[in-house]
């Protein structure tokens, strides 16, 4: 029985010691808590850059689609005005033979 009241409080011993090993204090709490709370501002933070980043992009975008666009138009003019110059080169001029 001796040794059974041994061996139950070394049991209850190391148990307790583990138990209290294994509690954070409140410090360590408040530590923590500080730290996902800078982790926090630092992604929404990061989450706000890329939004913006995203804003940027997306009017990037939209002024090539733009800029595509005047040149397309630019292409047909340059176009219309060679096949309008070889017409008129094709034509006779007054006063020649044709």
């Amino acid at each position: 029985m001796r040794k059974f009241v041994t061996k139950s409080s070394l049991v209850v011993l190391a148990v307790g010691a583990l138990a209290l090993g294994g509690c954070a204090t409140t410090d360590s709490v408040k530590q923590a808590q500080a730290t996902a709370d800078q982790a926090l501002s630092t992604a929404q933070a990061a989450q706000s850059a890329a939004q913006n980043a995203q804003s940027s992009a997306d009017a990037a975008n939209q002024a090539a689609q733009r800029a595509q666009a005047t040149a397309d138009q630019a292409n047909q003019a340059a176009q219309g005005a060679s096949a309008a110059a070889a017409a008129a080169a094709a034509r006779p001029q007054p006063g020649e033979r044709g």
